[in-house]
């Protein structure tokens, strides 16, 4: 007995040394297996980024872009101190209405694009990638606003204003000289909310007279008054005549006929509303002078910022409200332009300066110079074979989007409803002159 109890012990020592070592085994296994998961979670929470891409002509597709690689993790867009003050400017304000971004937001549909852009911190050499033009204008026929296409044949980039990273990339963009759109932008999408009321607008605009084009169709061309006594001809030789008048009208007036006149027809009258706020460094602005736009739409005070690459040659405020179908005939403009989409949609099909030689412009002294000639609804290729050669890209625009069109780019806009566009330059590039100059300009 007395012998007996040392062998139980010894036994019962090891049998509690094998259970406890299996424990500390286990233990140890579980510690290492949770914190592996938990630094996977972590790294895909931290990487794992939402963006919202602008779909064909500027709608968008939501899509979550999946964790990148660690290597990955430290690229950042790098930010010259001097742009500081362009990327955090002091004028736009720090307070907003609650969820104004997701308010916004939920106003846009989803337009699918042909195919996905790349978007890195700087353009590539080939951005954006433009397409055949008659493959566009067959997709989606521009006397055809109601209808829309599986996917549109949009290239262009966009940036999320909120986020550090993507104002950064927008400024190499923006001085690359290249097309892009900026989204979520707390100023520009309170606007867009308050601007969606139509009794707002009444009150913003009351009862002043503007100036409203009106055409005999849905298509509207530039034109400017001939010298005095000229004579003009077109190319056919018949005489030239203005493609629309200027008439009056209160914004309610051109409101109502404009929700009226939806699914009107092409060849029936349209009508294109003004307005504008004029700048302090001076330029031409139309009477009535609203002023109550620079504090509607603050990004485009004449203050250095992402969207006024010149403050001192800000020339004002203009805005163009179109109703359903109409069509502003494509044309290029001399300096830079940044277009806010206030409400509503609208379509913008845009092309290199290059592809100048194939537009087939109206000559500099026509009264609608830099206008090209072809009826894009319906191209004449027996008169004009070149067009076919025409590369573009589009963009539809929606309430809260920002686009920069460089210098001398081509656009060409139809109206995909009732919609507020304005817009401000200041300023030009001359990158693309050459392009331009070989035709005549």
């Amino acid at each position: 007995m007395h012998k007996s109890r040392p062998k139980s012990r010894s036994k019962n020592r090891r049998g509690t040394s094998l259970v406890e070592n299996l424990m500390i085994i286990f233990l140890i296994t579980f510690v290492l297996v949770m914190g592996y998961m938990m630094t996977a979670l972590s790294k895909g929470d931290e990487y794992a980024k939402e963006y919202v891409q602008g779909g064909g002509g500027a709608g968008q597709t939501k899509k979550v872009l999946k964790a990148k690689p660690a290597k990955q993790k430290a690229q950042k867009v790098e930010v010259e101190s001097e742009d500081e003050v362009i990327l955090n400017p002091q004028h736009l304000a720090s307070t907003h209405k609650p969820h104004v971004k997701e308010d916004v937001m939920s106003l846009k549909n989803e337009y699918p694009r042909k195919d996905a852009p790349h978007c890195p911190p700087h353009p590539p050499s080939d951005y954006p990638h433009e397409y055949p033009i008659l493959d566009i204008l067959a997709n989606w026929p521009p006397d055809m606003p109601d209808f829309r296409p599986e996917v549109v044949y949009n290239s262009l980039c966009y940036f999320d204003y909120s986020l550090e990273g993507d104002r950064a990339a927008a400024l190499n963009y923006r001085k690359a000289e290249v097309p892009f759109v900026v989204r979520n932008i707390p100023d520009v999408d309170d606007t867009a909310l308050r601007w969606s009321d139509p009794m707002y607008m009444k009150n913003l605009l009351g009862n002043s007279n503007y100036k409203v084009e009106e055409s005999v169709n849905n298509h509207f061309m530039y034109w400017r008054n001939p010298a005095k006594g000229a004579k003009v001809k077109e190319r056919d030789g018949k005489t030239w005549t203005q493609p629309t008048e200027m008439i009056k009208m209160q914004f309610d007036e051109w409101l109502e006929k404009a929700e009226s006149y939806k699914g009107a027809k092409a060849e029936s009258k349209h009508w294109y509303f003004r307005v504008s706020g004029c700048s302090p460094n001076g330029g031409g602005c139309p009477s009535p002078n609203t002023q109550e736009l620079f504090d509607e739409i603050p990004i485009f005070k004449p203050q250095e910022s992402l969207f006024m690459v010149k403050p001192k040659s800000q020339r004002g405020i203009h805005c163009r409200f179109g109703m359903t179908g109409v069509i502003a005939e494509n044309h290029f403009d001399g300096s830079r332009n940044f277009i806010a989409l206030l409400m509503g949609e609208r379509r913008y099909i845009l092309s290199k300066p290059k592809n100048c030689k194939n537009m087939a412009l109206l000559p500099k002294e026509h009264p609608s110079g830099r206008h090209s000639e072809v009826d894009w609804s319906d191209p004449d290729l027996g008169t004009f074979p070149q067009f076919k050669k025409v590369t573009s890209t589009e963009v539809v625009m929606q309430a809260g989007d920002v686009l920069y069109l460089p210098t001398q780019w081509f656009h060409y806009i139809i109206s995909l409803g009732t919609n507020y566009q304005c817009n401000t330059r200041s300023g030009k590039s001359d990158d693309f002159q050459r392009d331009i100059r070989d035709c005549g300009f």
